[in-house]
């Protein structure tokens, strides 16, 4: 039964208290959204501490036929808060909401969904969720205790295998709530035998001996609805197929940083991660420059030249009168590819941001004649993966190069023109200053990395 309305001045105190953070902010006009528009929800658990901490993601189940009104209210809410949001529709029936700010604040993660699933795997229907639901002191729907604490030992038993310290606390807090509902909602979920060998779980606290019972309650819950076993097969299926479509076409985005030694490179890589950090948003950073290789011919390469190396060691600073053997760069090249497949390809597959320090375009700047011919250019440009976001670390030449002293003032000036000519082959290619103030260049990066990972990320099965 849906429980009696509210008038509006007791839905207005009822949230009252959740102008803390961003997330309350938003979970608050979220619930009183759903109340005005006759969305039929309830929040699965963990809802205790709220609004002051609402934990790793919020859980709630939502009518099927509400779900595209909730995501029309999603979507509102989030640009009348100026947030960023990406959204997955999952196999299991799973909808999956990220919300942010700004790049450096928490993240919000929604997890909706019509029944409580486990791979496609319906192990208790929504409808008696909602039928069981009641509301909370804080103005929004919860299940009553008895549902509650079945859906919880069932989530414990079926999804993690285990009942972590903080379920058992919460189930030995709630009980059995009704014993007659509970039996009820698990005899319809389970079985009657299950049904009353759960409620003796929970009664005497023997939690362990509910883990026991996996295996019994998956096929229970297959059986009971025989559909649901032809779905959880089409899920992992599909699960699968997607992994083989990530190694063909990654969903995740690559982003690199390119410019000349003391340009910044690895200090923008490592502060752009760490803005991410908070938001839950898959940022790494991989080095692709030639000081770390992979390939062994390389390794071994690099320890030859060293021990035979026997005068002190001088720092040698690179001009452009320098020039280098084709084959030292054929040679880097296949180091780089290595490592692109074996650190790279496999972040992509599965979904993250990879921020490269260095990238194939390096071989701009290889000193060889051969290199800047247009038909080599065209051939190898096309053979690189394009990034989706290039950044391009440039300013005054003899400013870069006074940071390492690596390079001479127009051997530096020399590599900058080289990679500002990259524009005309990565269509995302934004020139950033290295120079003047760090948090503003990582900010504006930061903004844009956001806009590309939100923009990729639209209502879409994955």
């Amino acid at each position: 039964m849906t429980p009696p309305r509210m008038s509006i001045a007791a839905r207005t105190d009822a949230f009252s208290r959740w102008d803390s953070s961003l997330a309350s902010r938003f979970l608050g006009a979220l619930f009183a959204a759903y109340y005005e528009e006759s969305v039929r929800y309830a929040v699965l658990r963990n809802y205790e501490r709220w609004p002051e901490h609402f934990g790793k993601d919020v859980d709630l189940v939502v009518d099927a036929n509400d779900l595209a009104l909730s995501h029309g209210i999603i979507r509102r809410l989030a640009a009348d808060l100026g947030l960023s949001f990406t959204v997955r529709r999952k196999r299991s029936s799973h909808v999956t909401y990220y919300l942010v700010g700004t790049p450096g604040e928490d993240a919000l993660i929604l997890d909706l969904r019509p029944d409580v699933v486990h791979h496609g795997l319906v192990y208790l229907p929504g409808t008696l969720v909602l039928a069981s639901r009641r509301r909370h002191a804080d103005g929004f729907y919860v299940p009553s205790p008895a549902l509650e604490s079945l859906a919880i030992l069932l989530h414990a038993v079926i999804d993690a295998g285990t009942v972590r310290p903080s379920y058992q606390e919460r189930l030995a807090e709630l009980g059995t709530g009704d014993p007659a509902e509970f039996l009820a909602a698990a005899d319809a979920a389970v079985g009657p035998e299950l049904a009353a060998q759960l409620a003796d779980c929970i009664e005497s606290r023997a939690f362990e001996r509910a883990t026991a019972l996996r295996g019994r309650l998956v096929r229970a819950a297959s059986f009971r609805r025989p559909g649901t076993l032809l779905r959880w097969l089409g899920s992992r299926i599909g699960a699968a197929a997607d992994r083989v479509r990530g190694w063909v076409r990654p969903s995740g985005h690559l982003v690199v940083l390119v410019g000349p030694d003391g340009s910044g490179k690895t200090t923008s890589a490592e502060l752009l991660c760490q803005r991410f950090a908070a938001t839950r948003i898959p940022v790494s950073a991989v080095y692709l420059g030639a000081q770390a290789p992979l390939l062994p011919t390389r390794r071994l390469s690099q320890q030859l030249r060293k021990r035979l190396s026997t005068g002190p060691k001088v720092k040698v600073v690179k001009d452009v009168t320098r020039r280098q053997r084709l084959r030292g760069l054929v040679h880097i090249m296949a180091d780089k590819w290595l490592r692109y497949i074996v650190y790279v390809r496999p972040r992509l597959a599965r979904g993250e941001v990879v921020v490269l320090d260095r990238y194939f375009y390096d071989l701009r700047t290889f000193p060889h004649p051969l290199v800047q011919r247009p038909w080599l250019e065209t051939l190898v440009m096309r053979l690189i993966p394009e990034p989706a976001l290039a950044f391009c670390l440039v300013a005054d030449p003899a400013l870069i190069t006074a940071r390492k002293n690596e390079l001479t003032v127009a051997e530096t000036e020399r590599q900058i023109a080289c990679y500002r000519g990259l524009s005309r082959w990565v269509r995302n290619f934004r020139e950033m200053p290295a120079d003047g103030d760090r948090t503003a260049v990582i900010d504006r990066m930061a903004e844009l990395v956001l806009a590309l990972y939100t923009s990729h990320r639209s209502p879409e099965r994955v």
